[in-house]
């Protein structure tokens, strides 16, 4: 029996605009997506810069082909030794590979950054399934 979550897993890339130069940067993220009811998603993802590390994480929600996703994000200025939290937000196209756009505001900056993924699925097992019967007991 299928499971009805899926995890994915990819690299990014992004070219940055907004603040004080422009760059390109690349991350490697990860999702979890219950897609049971209503498709719901958590991500994480470590982005690389020339002079930043950016630790992240959104709640996200979306149908195949497109998507929107919010959370907090952690920049590590390494050429200042200085952590700023701010916020992003991103709207997304794919299957597989895909498009998207990115919001960020960081210590009052604003960042706007567009990229590619791709991502690999894989489907895991219910963590309360019983593959020893055919029945699901799902009692919400």
């Amino acid at each position: 029996m299928l499971g009805q979550s899926v995890w994915t897993i990819g690299p990014m890339f992004h070219y940055n605009f907004g603040g004080e130069k422009r760059h390109f940067s690349f991350a490697i993220e990860t999702a979890y997506w219950n897609i049971k009811n209503f498709p719901y998603s958590i991500d994480a993802g470590i982005e690389f810069g020339k002079k930043r590390v950016r630790l992240y994480s959104e709640l996200q929600t979306g149908f195949g082909i497109a998507g929107i996703s919010a959370g907090p994000v952690l920049e590590i200025n390494k050429a200042e030794r200085k952590a700023h939290l701010g916020i992003q937000s991103t709207v997304w196209m794919n299957y597989f590979i895909g498009l998207d756009y990115r919001y960020r505001r960081i210590d009052k900056t604003n960042f706007y950054c567009v990229g590619t993924y791709g991502k690999i699925p894989f489907a895991t097992k219910d963590w309360d399934s019983n593959s020893s019967s055919g029945r699901d007991y799902d009692w919400d």
